[in-house]
């Protein structure tokens, strides 16, 4: 019994006393949101947004196919560290359910938004309730000049086909902004969707 007191006080005294240590000081600075998180703070609010998934026509072009509608809803959280999106279709989609069984009901998008400071990249989350039983992660680069962060990720929805994404995220301003999404053909990026966001007043 008293060899395991010891080793309790011992325990006790080895915990680090973060309050008192300047890398707890620097984790807290780091944690900070700060310019790149304004990015995505200005963009909180209610959105409608139109666009169009694309028809691949060969490894280098593409022509608008299916047409796209709805709104979108923008979250800050944890005092704008991060940033929760919830996008719904305007119209009803078949959508894949248990027991092999189809349902009818609103496409439905949520996504988690942020910037780590330590590795200076953007960072998103995203899972819907139409294709895909993953999570998918990206991360991307702003540029400045061209106002975009373009995110990377990988998918595979079916075991073994695997695709490569690119997304980008453009700023126009506090009350636009466009999303396009690139699939990998032959090693090239082909636009597979485009959608336009305009702020509901």
């Amino acid at each position: 019994m008293k060899k395991l007191f010891f080793l309790l006080a011992l325990s006790l005294t080895t915990i680090p006393t973060f309050s008192q240590d300047s890398t707890f000081q620097e984790m807290l600075d780091y944690s900070r949101p700060g310019k790149y998180h304004q990015l995505l703070a200005d963009l909180v609010g209610n959105w409608s947004f139109e666009g169009s998934r694309f028809d691949w026509v060969d490894s280098v072009t593409s022509k608008a196919g299916m047409k796209l509608a709805g709104s979108l809803v923008r979250k800050p959280f944890a005092n704008g560290r991060f940033f929760i999106a919830e996008l719904t279709t305007a119209a009803k989609i078949q959508l894949p359910i248990q027991d092999g069984k189809m349902t009818e009901d609103y496409a439905k998008g949520l996504q988690t938004e942020g910037y780590d400071n330590v590795k200076k990249k953007f960072q998103l989350s995203y899972i819907n309730n139409h294709i895909g039983s993953d999570i998918t992660f990206w991360e991307g680069l702003y540029n400045s000049t061209t106002k975009t962060i373009s995110f990377f990720s990988e998918m595979e929805n079916v075991p073994g086909m695997k695709l490569k994404i690119r997304f980008d995220f453009v700023f126009i301003d506090k009350n636009h902004y466009q999303w396009n999404y690139f699939m990998e053909q032959n090693g090239k990026y082909i636009k597979d969707t485009e959608m336009n966001f305009i702020r509901i007043k």
